[in-house]
């Protein structure tokens, strides 16, 4: 995506590094996407850099002109000193990002998990601008994001969002347990890869199963209604927890639920008396390099701060 750059403009440029692809994303003072790139990721932080400068050079854009850099990354993250605590895909571990990318570009740089750079997006490009939300992520993994009064909640050890390991009594009866660095109970039952698990023992993906559902398979009936409860019940709780305006269901496993979204409205107005609105993210796989952009963008007065 390109168009003609004017001089008299600054830029904002957001990264999701994800784990295995890099999104590039570029947009003008007023909010207009003007490049977008997905590369394949790298661990070698010089060469993200790399493909960064390319972008930049190839947009003619200065230096001078660039507000700020706001990059996501999946895994733990001190966003206030920018340092990547963990990142096991990258296998980064207390990585002094933002010291590096500050030493090659002399503008702001923001360091986020890329899950909290999702919700920033959702919130700036996808006409979210609430000042309560909650954000979840299904991918490869289960994780979430919150914004309350206006301010996006990191928790003490920035671990605040880890929906993953929600327990249920079923997990805990046969003693399954949680363990950092692995998959969480509640990400097995409504992951991605849970999902590719379960429907591989029936011959389909993850997405054909969602198809099969929509063609009224019985065969695939229990496995996606076990999946829409689970779904439900854990975004009902954090609903009476949290009384967020709006819940966005983002990541990859989004983009296949259209099909029981209303089932899910249904099921969480009947679990909590406490009201909600519950949205597909609007902005899919692009959510965490469009916040990367929000960061720096000027929010119109509104509470919240990147």
């Amino acid at each position: 995506m390109r168009k003609l750059l004017r001089d008299d403009i600054t830029y904002e440029i957001g990264v999701d590094i994800g784990g295995t692809k890099v999104l590039i994303a570029i947009a003008d003072d007023d909010g207009n996407i003007v490049f977008k790139e997905k590369v394949k990721t790298s661990p070698d932080v010089r060469k993200i850099i790399q493909v960064i400068d390319d972008c930049i050079q190839r947009m003619n854009i200065q230096p001078h002109t660039i507000n700020g850099i706001g990059i996501g990354v999946p895994g733990m993250v001190n966003s206030k000193d920018g340092i990547v605590i963990d990142a096991p895909s990258l296998k980064w571990g207390n990585l002094k990002l933002k010291e590096i990318f500050s030493e090659h570009y002399r503008v702001p740089i923001a360091i986020k998990n890329d899950v909290n750079l999702a919700i920033l997006g959702e919130r700036y490009f996808g006409g979210n601008k609430s000042n309560n939300i909650f954000y979840i992520a299904i991918g490869t993994g289960v994780g979430s994001a919150i914004i309350a009064n206006g301010q996006i909640i990191e928790g003490t050890n920035y671990l605040a969002g880890e929906i993953g390991y929600f327990l249920g009594k079923e997990d805990v009866v046969p003693g399954r347990i949680n363990h950092s660095l692995e998959f969480g109970t509640f990400e097995r039952k409504t992951s991605g890869t849970a999902l590719t698990l379960k429907g591989k023992r029936l011959g389909y993906s993850s997405p054909e199963l969602f198809l099969q559902y929509r063609n009224n398979n019985p065969e695939v009936g229990p496995l996606i209604y076990e999946f829409t409860l689970q779904l439900s019940i854990a975004i009902a709780n954090v609903v009476s927890l949290l009384n967020p305006e709006l819940v966005v269901i983002g990541g990859g496993v989004a983009e296949s639920l259209d099909c029981i979204i209303d089932q899910i409205r249904a099921y969480v107005a009947k679990f909590t008396p406490v009201t909600t609105r519950i949205e597909l993210s609007k902005l899919g796989g692009e959510a965490g390099a469009l916040g990367g952009i929000a960061c720096f963008l000027d929010y119109q007065n509104l509470k919240l701060e990147a």
